[in-house]
């Protein structure tokens, strides 16, 4: 595969996923492949980053997720607990787990449709509005 070249704009536009991680946004991901591969760096490198933000991160190996390469998550702890509280009901219909830290490694594994009632959950965790 041939070498990708970034300029910041495009590597800032990557990484915004886990930038924009923060008390409107819980979740955020990116797959190993693309911090790796295209972005040149390491998940241990963005891990340091996110824990000077006050950010949990978890990573996330081809076997137990639902990325094909693996994925690395940061997630802002007390943001998704209190929307997983909020929405408690829905979290519980919907079979999700209530902690934050086992709700990332849920979604991490599973894939859920857009029909299924978790879907909405999630979506509120990754910073949509349309929740």
């Amino acid at each position: 595969m041939a070498s990708v070249e970034l300029n910041e704009a495009q590597r800032e536009m990557l990484l915004r996923s886990l930038t924009e991680v923060g008390s409107s946004k819980p979740v955020g991901y990116l797959p190993l492949y693309t911090i790796e591969k295209i972005l040149r760096s390491t998940p241990e490198t963005l891990a340091a980053i996110a824990v000077t933000r006050g950010l949990a991160t978890a990573q996330f190996a081809e076997a137990a997720c639902c990325i094909k390469s693996g994925a690395f998550y940061a997630y802002h702890r007390e943001a998704l607990d209190n929307l997983l509280q909020e929405n408690a009901d829905a979290v519980r219909i919907a079979g999700l787990p209530h902690d934050p830290d086992d709700f990332v490694a849920h979604i991490a594994a599973i894939w859920y449709a857009e029909n299924h009632a978790a879907h909405p959950i999630i979506v509120a965790a990754f910073g949509e509005k349309d929740y």
